[in-house]
């Protein structure tokens, strides 16, 4: 290899390898110090786009996490007051149990039952009013679906969130089939009544056994029958008519559901067969909302599931005659949860009011009462029709429970938890493209620290090159010096 003055190449070299060595020695150590492969977009282009989008999805996702876990608490303190609701309706519906008891009852008795189911719809009211998350009100039904009848046989009862909100002209209900109340109605002479013993069982009800001393008239059998479902709080009406010698035996609701039985022990007096049970059962409403499919339940029309426009709508239905019912509109203003990291992500959950105005509503009874907040005490027939509004109102707090139940079981809980494994899931595939690798980061920083030693040392090594040069030309130079004295 000949010696250069001029170009010393190989400290060039020496140098070029060095420079490299310290460069990858310092993205060693920012990637030791940092933690990170990509601190730069320039140590992995494609990788920074990819860990990017990860880590604005994983940021999503932890946003709904806290966005889903507030809206189950939201959904929670609602679950809460409505349970409370629950056992005042349970309460109310002793307390008119008890009116309905008439023998027992005196003025003072009756008087005393009266002021505390007043006491008990105030308690509710006040629950619907109060009831908030901040500064949300929860049950006064303006987080939920609202409605109303365009005539007063045409009642709005409830709709879900998956009803949608109707033209101004409402949605228009037909009627094709009026329901019917379970009834007997038989001729019925004192010969028929003596000794005469009937069991009369309520369908998914209490059971009864009622005997007619022999010689007894029909009359004299006809109340102690009264008495004897009055007695055990069978949800039946008896009458019977002197004059025509006919008894009735009629359930106070409409609908194939709303039932009896009755076993005769005499052939042909009230039943067909002597001691083989015959059941008496009515008929379900049947009809359409907005030319949409209903299920009719008693008096009640419910549109179904699968339905575009009506799904969970349901309306009473309390007049007379078939076809043309009437209109129902429908505001929705259900509650809208961000579920997700993308805007189409969300779930809508409807909280109706609990007001008792809105409460018992669409219930035929004799009373005249027109939902939970007109029920007085005031008699046993009040009492009576007290109990059928109490159980339709339950049975909407219990449909407004099973929605929140479900939508905290099934959609909230299900997407904290699927949530968090994405996030989980996110979270490690981003660590594959953006955090360091300890273990063989130190070992290509140890890799790099030798190297940047070594080429330190080539370079000393190789700038030495033109001081060997300059030597040899010095020890020449003297050389002839020396030889030309030592000539002369």
């Amino acid at each position: 290899m000949p010696l250069e003055m001029k170009n010393n190449v190989t400290s060039i070299n020496a140098l070029n390898n060095l420079e490299k060595a310290q460069n990858e020695l310092s993205d060693s150590l920012g990637r030791l110090s940092s933690g990170q492969k990509i601190n730069i977009a320039a140590d992995a282009p494609v990788g920074l786009i990819i860990s990017e989008g990860l880590r604005a999805q994983i940021a999503g996702i932890h946003q709904a996490l806290q966005d889903t876990e507030f809206s189950l608490s939201l959904v929670q303190t609602a679950e809460g007051a409505l349970v409370e609701v629950n056992n005042i309706l349970l309460e109310m519906r002793q307390l008119a149990l008890t009116a309905a008891n008439e023998g027992a009852n005196d003025y003072g008795t009756m008087l005393s039952l009266q002021y505390q189911i007043r006491s008990s719809i105030d308690s509710i009211d006040r629950i619907s009013r109060f009831t908030s998350f901040g500064r949300k009100k929860l049950l006064d039904g303006s987080q939920g679906v609202t409605g109303l009848g365009d005539n007063e046989e045409l009642i709005f009862l409830r709709a879900s969130s998956k009803t949608l909100a109707s033209p101004v002209s409402g949605y228009m209900v037909d009627i094709d089939e009026m329901p019917l109340r379970a009834t007997l109605s038989e001729g019925f002479d004192n010969d028929d009544a003596s000794g005469l013993s009937i069991v009369l069982e309520e369908e998914d009800g209490p059971v009864i056994r009622v005997t007619n001393p022999e010689g007894s008239t029909a009359l004299a059998f006809a109340n102690r029958l009264k008495e004897a479902v009055l007695g055990a709080n069978i949800n039946l009406d008896i009458q019977y008519d002197a004059d025509d010698e006919e008894l009735t035996i009629q359930h106070r609701e409409y609908g194939v559901a709303k039932g009896f039985w009755i076993t005769s022990s005499k052939d042909g007096v009230l039943t067909d067969d002597e001691f083989e049970p015959e059941l008496f059962h009515g008929r379900d409403i049947k009809g359409t909302i907005e030319d949409e499919p209903a299920e009719g339940d008693g008096l009640v029309l419910t549109g179904n599931f699968n339905n575009s426009k009506t799904s969970g709508l349901s309306v009473a239905f309390l007049g007379d005659s078939t076809g043309n019912a009437g209109y129902v509109t429908v505001a929705q203003n259900s509650l809208k949860f961000q579920t997700g990291p993308t805007g189409e992500e969300k779930i809508m959950v409807a909280l109706n009011s609990t007001h008792s105005k809105a409460l018992g509503q669409g219930v035929d009874n004799r009373s005249g009462f027109k939902n939970l907040s007109d029920i007085t005490l005031t008699s046993p027939q009040e009492a009576i029709d007290a109990i059928s509004l109490v159980d339709r109102a339950t049975d909407q707090l219990t449909f407004l429970r099973a929605q929140l139940g479900s939508a905290q079981k099934y959609t909230l809980e299900t997407n904290i938890s699927m949530l968090r494994n994405t996030a989980e899931t996110l979270t490690a595939a981003d660590s594959s493209i953006r955090d360091t690798d300890l273990a063989k980061e130190i070992v290509n920083f140890t890799k790099s620290q030798i190297l940047t030693e070594t080429a330190a040392a080539a370079v000393a090594q190789a700038n030495q090159s033109a001081v060997r040069v300059l030597r040899l030309l010095f020890h020449h130079h003297v050389h002839d010096h020396w030889s030309f004295y030592a000539g002369h």
